[in-house]
């Protein structure tokens, strides 16, 4: 039982960057981060592979307990209905876990095949137990979905990327994402424009609040007559860092 509640390995990795934060077994986050960033090339999945074994080596942790989460770009994101259709070069999650019964569209991340075989190759040669291994926005839901009125849209904001869930009678409805540019963190009107399309074009009704987790822009945040409610969530008593960081950090949420 002593093992249960142990110390554990948080990873988050990016496409450019990861970091390891370690958790006592009060949960409280120890030590310093370790981080190791790269270039990106053709082939991010060796990047990763490399400089994960090095920092794993580094922070001394084989055979310990991890989660490990991913960054949205590693992944094909979208809304379905179960039962899922497997597909050949993908390894699919959902929001739904194992409730294979549930007919409610739910959040779904594919993950490239070749992507998760050097994934575990490293974790099964680091003897790594009681391994998670989850997409960002999979880690964010399984966090703050309690936190959401029936009709909220959720979304997570994180390296200069916005990925959104519209919803309605507490169900899902669709998914977009969208590049940010440095004028649409700065404007407090340019998370309204995209909401507003996508109501338009689904018929559903504007959401009476959008509530986002990760890196909010702070004009966003602000209320003004005409303009949606955005709430930004935020964990406490948990240091800032980098974009890795972050994720290695929503592992320790979820």
């Amino acid at each position: 039982m002593l093992d249960l509640f142990g110390p554990r390995w948080h990873i988050g990795c990016s496409q450019s960057g990861l970091a390891l934060v370690r958790r006592d077994r009060f949960g409280h986050h120890t030590g310093v981060p370790v981080e190791r960033s790269w270039q990106g090339g053709t082939s991010p999945e060796l990047f990763l592979a490399a400089q994960l074994q090095a920092a794993l080596d580094q922070a001394a942790c084989a055979g310990e307990r991890v989660t490990l989460v991913l960054s949205d770009d590693w992944f094909r994101l979208g809304i379905v209905t179960p039962p899922l259709t497997p597909v050949a070069g993908w390894i699919f999650q959902t929001s739904a876990g194992t409730r294979t019964r549930s007919r409610k569209p739910c959040l779904s991340a594919a993950l490239p095949v070749h992507v998760h075989s050097a994934l575990q190759d490293i974790l099964a040669r680091n003897r790594l137990r009681g391994v998670q291994l989850m997409p960002h926005c999979l880690a964010a839901w399984t966090r703050w979905q309690g936190e959401l009125d029936r009709d909220d849209w959720f979304g997570t904001v994180h390296d200069g990327r916005l990925m959104l869930i519209s919803r309605a009678n507490g169900k899902m409805i669709a998914l977009m994402q969208q590049s940010l540019t440095e004028d649409d963190m700065r404007m407090p009107d340019r998370l309204d424009r995209p909401v507003r399309t996508a109501s338009d074009r689904s018929g559903w009704p504007l959401p009476p609040r959008i509530v986002l987790c990760g890196e909010v822009p702070q004009p966003w945040t602000v209320a003004s007559p005409g303009r949606l409610v955005c709430i930004p969530l935020r964990e406490k008593n948990l240091p800032a860092g980098s974009l890795a960081v972050a994720l290695a950090q929503a592992g320790i949420a979820a």
